[in-house]
């Protein structure tokens, strides 16, 4: 019986090309995930956070591989996450976690499927973070590289 933690694990499929795709996910966060980012992912190195203002918090990722139109893995090197009534331990939860993001064509679709190493059901976070990444990553990039209107978080 196989007793490790499971990561978010979800496939998305999409009407953009895999080039596209990588460039929302790279470049592109404003759009679709918080309309406050600083910085963006397109060397090995670089840094991008994600802000959710006035209290929410924050979360610094840097790139350790990229492959254009294919692959991005990035690690969460700065965790700030508020969140009212929750324990104070919520606040750390993803630092060290790896996002990996790979995109794949599939007939004439783009599949983008992603992986957050390290968010498991074990933590304080999951069931926020879950509803969270399903509406981000499933709803709003989905949304935004079909050509509809997405629903990035702004304050």
């Amino acid at each position: 019986m196989d007793h490790r933690p499971r990561n978010y694990h979800e496939t998305i499929s999409v009407d953009a090309t895999r080039v596209a795709s990588f460039d929302a996910v790279a470049t592109q966060m404003n759009l679709w995930w918080t309309t406050i980012t600083d910085g963006r992912l397109d060397h090995v190195g670089d840094k991008v956070t994600a802000r959710f203002p006035p209290n929410h918090g924050h979360w610094t990722f840097e790139a350790t591989a990229l492959d254009r139109g294919a692959r991005i893995e990035m690690v969460c090197i700065d965790a700030h996450h508020k969140v009212e009534g929750q324990p104070k331990e919520i606040d750390k939860e993803w630092l060290g976690t790896k996002i990996i993001w790979a995109f794949d064509t599939v007939g004439d679709k783009t599949e983008i499927t992603m992986t957050h190493d390290g968010l498991t059901p074990e933590l304080i976070c999951w069931g926020i973070c879950l509803d969270g990444w399903n509406h981000f990553f499933k709803s709003s990039l989905k949304a935004y590289l079909d050509g509809k209107p997405p629903s990035p978080y702004s304050a």
